[in-house]
């Protein structure tokens, strides 16, 4: 070691480079390296940081560059893949090894931190987990930067072709395969609930796997947020639309039996497809029209003689109607325009006052 003090000429960066650059190869490829290598690049890291002024950034920057090249290759690797879940497969596969490494590769470079940072390698030693190492920085945003950024009219443009595109369409064609058995083997009730708990499970899958927005580029945060509603839509047309009319066949009886938890599911999965909503709005109308005529109709015999009962069966009727809207539709404007419509078609309808009931017979008779 003193021998080695007194010729500084050793100790700079060019000349402990080529024995540290294998090394670093090594770790980034995750191939196994000897105990006198790694104990070797703690050394070397230590005395070019120590010895050459201008040791610490060209390190830096040598260091950024072999992290560049082998995440090319990674890159190219991921890309030869043209179908899209073996391509999506391999990225995830090269993600992976690439992000163990960001665990490994920044422990020899704390001297390097220090350097560059101007603390104390106490201070480098005791900072909090959650503050990133600068050489992991360096690798993610590195990956980043080639990846996701590669075109720079376009920073997304590498995510968006490949990893999101691929994503999508492992996700719809793993949900066309699924849906159609589990419909027919549990029924339209059950498969409500499947689909509703798929749809959520995939939008917190989307904000897991999905590229977040970093809020600093408007665009960016755009093109991200369109992509996880992409996927959102594909869930919705493959779980959902694909079934509108399989499902809405039951909402009229739902209704008949005023099953408002079963019924504001349906609404919840409705409300996310095209005219959705259509079909329910006119099953709503159609039974508070046929059921408020059938009430008054079995009432006929006391409302149309006492005024008073009259109004009194047309506000139950109003609040019947208005406790299945507020129950299973959460008082939707539509809704509720539905259930005005449909009550006033009631109020108007004379009907009752025509039909010839037996007690009106019997006092004609006496």
């Amino acid at each position: 070691m003193a021998a080695m003090l007194k010729d500084k000429g050793q100790l700079t960066f060019e000349d402990q480079w080529p024995s540290m650059r294998p090394i670093i190869l090594k770790l980034l490829q995750q191939e196994p390296v000897t105990q006198n290598e790694w104990h070797g690049i703690f050394y070397s890291v230590h005395v070019v940081c120590l010895w050459d002024e201008k040791g610490p950034p060209k390190v830096k920057d040598a260091l950024k560059d072999d992290i560049m090249d082998f995440i090319k290759r990674a890159q190219q690797r991921v890309l030869s893949h043209q179908e899209d879940q073996a391509l999506l497969k391999t990225y995830i596969a090269e993600w992976r090894k690439f992000f163990t490494q960001c665990d490994y590769l920044p422990t020899p470079f704390r001297q390097l931190e220090t350097s560059l940072a101007g603390k104390t390698v106490s201070s480098v030693n005791k900072k909090p987990q959650n503050e990133e190492s600068i050489v992991r920085k360096l690798m993610l945003d590195s990956w980043n930067q080639i990846n996701l950024c590669s075109n720079p009219e376009d920073k997304l443009q590498i995510y968006r072709e490949n990893f999101e595109k691929a994503y999508i369409d492992a996700t719809e064609s793993f949900y066309k395969m699924k849906a159609p058995q589990y419909l027919q083997a549990n029924g339209v009730q059950n498969y409500m609930k499947y689909a509703d708990v798929k749809l959520r499970e995939e939008e917190l899958r989307a904000q897991k796997y999905l590229e977040p927005c970093s809020g600093s580029v408007q665009v960016e945060c755009f093109w991200l947020k369109k992509n996880e509603r992409q996927l959102t839509d594909c869930c919705v047309n493959v779980l959902v639309s694909t079934f509108r009319n399989t499902i809405l066949s039951e909402c009229a009886d739902m209704i008949k039996a005023n099953e408002t938890e079963k019924l504001q599911l349906m609404f919840k999965l409705m409300d996310r497809v095209p005219d959705g909503i259509a079909p329910m709005l006119k099953d709503l109308e159609e039974h508070i029209v046929n059921a408020g005529l059938a009430d008054m109709v079995a009432s006929a015999d006391v409302i149309t003689q006492d005024s008073e009962k009259y109004v009194e069966r047309l506000l139950g009727l109003f609040n019947q109607f208005s406790s299945l809207v507020r129950e299973a539709f959460n008082d939707d404007p539509r809704f509720l325009t539905a259930r005005d419509k449909a009550y006033k078609q009631v109020v108007n309808d004379t009907t009752v006052f025509r039909l010839e009931l037996p007690t009106k017979q019997v006092k004609l008779v006496s």
